[in-house]
């Protein structure tokens, strides 16, 4: 039923993206389009006149360009919808962040690709679609992550993640191949965006329990092991017995 969907609107000044990312997003079977349009300069009276939960917005457009469009929204008392924006540009992944966007979609937009970005929805508004999509960074899904890094856009593919440890504001992430990652993000704000194989091991580690091979009780320590390569984590004392229950959980024949 449509009341139970995701109530999009789409700025996007061609008239074919339009209609395709309409199709796209009808085609989920997640998302009702309440509204759309060609023209920039309208998008502010059609967002309060339909309050849409997400919208898409195209950066680059003639007139006025997204950033605009929520400059504006900014100067007005209303809850704002969860911003996707849609673009063929990725330099402007960066600026983004500044807007706290919920998602940045790379045209051509995959289909796939947007459905994820609508579970991820439904997911973090747990039923409760209320907006405050002013308070979302920038991700993609749980398998790949897009950070502000210390020299630019940095893109995390959760999978080969092995743990990610905290330092100061910035986050660590350490991968699989050995190289590591430094973005600037809180390791809780992290943590919030992680698939369900990722355990809080501590105030300043995440692991990746797929790559976990034992937990070191002497050293207090969690121990992945690949090829001729050791990797080790901290673990709190006390989160040794929750992450005891947590393998033997997700054990296959469980």
């Amino acid at each position: 039923m449509d009341h139970q969907k995701i109530r999009a609107m789409i700025v996007e000044d061609e008239p074919e993206a339009l209609d395709l990312l309409s199709g796209l997003l009808e085609a989920t079977g997640l998302a009702t389009v309440a509204a759309s349009t060609t023209d920039p300069a309208e998008a502010v009276e059609l967002i309060l006149m339909h309050e849409p939960d997400m919208l898409f917005l195209d950066i680059r457009m003639p007139g006025m360009s997204g950033f605009e469009i929520l400059n504006e929204l900014n100067t007005i008392d209303l809850t704002r919808p969860y911003i996707v924006f849609t673009t063929a540009h990725d330099e402007y992944a960066i600026k983004a962040f500044d807007y706290a966007a919920f998602d940045y979609l790379l045209k051509p937009i995959d289909p796939d690709r947007l459905k994820a970005t609508l579970e991820r929805y439904n997911n973090h508004s747990n039923g409760d679609k209320t907006g405050h999509g002013s308070h979302q960074p920038v991700y993609n899904n749980e398998r790949m992550l897009i950070f502000r890094g210390v020299t630019g856009v940095t893109f995390i593919d959760t999978d080969e993640v092995v743990f990610i440890t905290a330092d100061g504001n910035y986050s660590n992430f350490h991968f699989i191949s050995g190289r590591v990652e430094t973005v600037t993000a809180l390791i809780g704000n992290v943590e919030m965006h992680l698939g369900k194989q990722f355990f809080r091991t501590g105030r300043s580690c995440i692991i990746n329990t797929v790559y976990l091979a034992r937990i070191d009780m002497k050293q207090m320590a969690c121990v992945f092991i690949k090829g001729d390569k050791e990797y080790r984590c901290e673990i709190a004392r006390d989160k040794v017995k929750i992450l005891m229950d947590y393998m033997k959980s997700h054990l296959p024949d469980n």
